[in-house]
């Protein structure tokens, strides 16, 4: 039934009776998983367990999973330069002596770094969620790519050298291309995005560079 279509009464027994339904699927939800739990457990704990034993185990590991479902973990790291400075300066450790791999301490000041470390970030904070191989996953697939980028003689940090260098890396070389190469997306539902002003990102004019920041959230 639509809801605008709803009369008052029922609009009033619909609000009442929304807590007790939301409450029996979770029941139903629980006693499911810890049923299918139990049966899947029962033969694989040798006798060691009994059955009520391991019921309350599976119901106690459906409540969390049921929980975070409704509520989903933030971020434990509120900023990026919370989790380079707390977890990965801490973890990650290389040796910079010689001419094999270059770091800056102002590492803020490098917009590919920036971008790069805030990327291991995020990664992190997504596969920190999977306990079994989340971590090995972030190392192979994310840690050991970027760093290895952002360390190398030739990378972002070349000439600095354990020190910020006021002449960083210079741009790659580009020229502008023609006009209308490259012509804005259009968005996907045209009838219900309504009206663009104009092409260029909030906050900023036609030909205004884009500032690098740490981005902050929750």
């Amino acid at each position: 039934m639509d809801d605008a279509k709803l009369t008052a009464t029922q609009a009033e027994l619909l609000a009442g009776v929304a807590p007790v339904v939301e409450q029996t699927v979770k029941n139903i939800l629980e006693q499911h998983v810890a049923s299918m739990t139990r049966t899947a457990l029962d033969r694989r704990a040798g006798g060691l367990l009994d059955a009520e034993q391991i019921q309350r185990l599976a119901l106690k590991a459906a409540e969390r999973q049921v929980a975070d479902l409704a509520d989903p973990p933030g971020l434990y790291y509120l900023t990026l330069a919370e989790w380079v400075a707390e977890w990965l300066f801490p973890v990650y450790r290389r040796s910079i002596l010689g001419h094999d791999r270059v770091w800056c301490p102002q590492w803020w000041r490098h917009a590919e770094a920036v971008a790069r470390l805030e990327s291991l970030w995020r990664a992190w904070e997504h596969l920190r969620q999977e306990p079994a191989t989340g971590l090995s996953v972030w190392f192979r697939d994310h840690a050991d790519h970027h760093m290895t980028v952002l360390l190398a003689a030739d990378g972002p940090f070349k000439g600095c050298d354990g020190q910020h260098s006021q002449h960083p890396v210079d741009e790659l070389p580009h020229d502008p291309p023609p006009e209308g190469m490259f012509e804005p997306e259009e968005p996907l539902d045209p009838i219900h995005a309504g009206p663009r002003a104009t092409p260029t990102a909030p906050g900023r004019t036609a030909g205004q560079a884009r500032e690098h920041t740490i981005r902050r959230g929750r």
